[in-house]
């Protein structure tokens, strides 16, 4: 970073520790005040109340639980490959469940508000699987065959998503 722009950032700094945020002082009655901020932000009620419950419900966390429902119909559609004895590469699995009904169904359950990019789901859940953090949700007791309730054991786990074993 420039010299010229820590001490921007710093001058930036100490005029908020002087003036304070900008963030106005709202009554608990000024609702139509808060209406036309939100108005003024471009926030549609569905992304405002959206992004109030996630912060607000502590007994929910919603983007732990769709990311294990699109990890789930991820290997749900990687055993379907395998019972018809042909794992196709990762990417087309990760295109065929973002094109699914269902992937659709849950996207807007949880995101009501947004609009759907087929492109931007398939990077994003592509990316995610790719992710080292996320393989220790892949590992057996997350997941059930689809329409059962047998667990999916770990040797198969592994063979539908990292391939046969090289010894």
């Amino acid at each position: 970073m420039a010299k010229k722009d820590i001490q921007k950032d710093q001058l930036r700094i100490e005029k908020i520790f002087k003036l304070g945020p900008k963030t106005p002082k709202i009554g608990h009655k000024d609702w139509d005040f808060l209406v036309y901020e939100l108005k003024k932000l471009k926030v549609s009620p569905g992304e405002a109340y959206r992004i109030v419950a996630e912060k607000k419900d502590k007994t929910s966390n919603a983007r732990f639980e769709w990311k294990m429902f699109r990890f789930t119909m991820f290997v749900w559609e990687r055993v379907r490959e395998d019972k018809n004895l042909f794992l196709k590469p990762k990417i087309d699995s990760v295109r065929a469940v973002v094109s699914s009904r269902m992937y659709k169904k849950f996207f807007y359950g949880f995101f009501p508000d947004l609009e759907f990019d087929h492109e931007k789901e398939v990077k994003l859940l592509n990316k995610l699987i790719a992710e080292k953090p996320q393989k220790q949700f892949f590992t057996e007791g997350y997941y059930k065959y689809e329409g059962s309730n047998k667990i999916i054991p770990q040797k198969h786990l592994d063979h539908i998503l990292w391939g046969p074993k090289k010894e």
